[in-house]
């Protein structure tokens, strides 16, 4: 049986979320290397196999992240849903971490079906994006915020916004070229809101600071989107191009675009992987199979619809 883990962490601690299957795990500060290094303390069986919903760049924060992970306990064939009390498993795996020195927190976790699959499950995901000027910049926002050298025109900023909002459209032009390559369908809904964010001491905040905050939403996003997407938007709302040639953008080829200068990407301090969302029916599906020793059919919980009983 599968357990879904729901996961926190702070991005510049980590080197991002893929696994260097190539290195000793102690070697590796990836996020899936440093949850097996944990599991491997918490059961010291069989190295376990862990699939993560999202793989966030180094330096993105997720305030929830999600993963799956399989592991047999000492003398098991395979864990059951009698075999672990997920309070405890939560409770010691978060003790293993914090001794460890790691800024990775289990949140939340439940046993799901051996099928399930945290990526493609996937229902939505949001990112926010947090951004800060230097008046209202804290030594504590400043490694959580990205910093705005520039003043923002919030009317312009709705003005660019209201050319994405829940519209369908091709976004071939915000991921990087290597990534186009291997992409077959590049278009997306993304859903778009935009806030107003208090700094971590609003008591400090000047009254002429600009804090605003940015919520993207979408079923999955492209490589780098999220971050390029928001640096087209800002740069509108600073005048450094014009809503047309934003416009224009995203309704030309990609092929036809200047790709974005790396040095010209927002900072990433202020990103985070704010939510992955699931559709809780999933969760409730049930499968009937025979037993070996009663030759009975036996329902279980948490099991995917493979047979087409239920």
């Amino acid at each position: 049986m599968r357990i879904l883990v729901y996961l926190c962490y702070r991005g510049y601690s980590i080197k991002g979320t893929f696994s260097a299957r190539n290195k000793p795990i102690s070697s590796t500060n990836f996020l899936q290397d440093i949850l097996e290094k944990a599991i491997l303390r918490f059961c010291p069986a069989r190295r376990p196999n862990i699939l993560l919903s999202t793989y966030t760049e180094c330096n993105v924060h997720s305030l929830c992240n999600t993963a799956t992970i399989d592991f047999e306990l000492p003398g098991k064939q395979k864990l059951g849903v009698g075999d672990l009390n997920i309070p405890w498993f939560k409770f010691n795996l978060n003790r293993i971490l914090t001794e460890s020195n790691r800024t990775v927190r289990v949140i939340n976790a439940r046993f799901v079906h051996d099928a399930f699959e945290p990526k493609l499950a996937a229902t939505q995901r949001t990112y926010l994006y947090r951004f800060l000027d230097d008046s209202s910049m804290t030594v504590i926002d400043q490694p959580l915020s990205t910093y705005l050298s520039l003043p923002v025109s919030l009317p312009l900023l709705r003005s660019a916004i209201s050319l994405i909002h829940n519209r369908l459209i091709d976004y071939s032009s915000f991921t990087s070229p290597e990534a186009r390559v291997l992409l077959k369908n590049t278009q997306r809904i993304v859903g778009i809101q935009l806030s107003e964010h208090p700094t971590i001491f609003s008591k400090l905040k000047s009254n002429h600071s600009t804090s605003l905050c940015l919520q993207l939403t979408c079923t999955n996003f492209l490589y780098q989107m999220v971050r390029r997407l928001t640096t087209e938007l800002i740069q509108v709302a600073q005048g450094q191009i014009t809503l047309e040639e934003f416009e224009q953008k995203l309704h030309s080829s990609s092929e036809k675009q200047d790709v974005i200068n790396e040095d010209k990407l927002l900072d990433i301090n202020g990103l985070y992987l704010q939510n992955v969302m699931y559709d809780e029916e999933d969760f409730q599906r049930y499968v009937t199979y025979t037993t070996i020793t009663t030759m009975k059919n036996k329902i279980y919980p948490l099991a995917p619809i493979l047979t087409g009983e239920e």
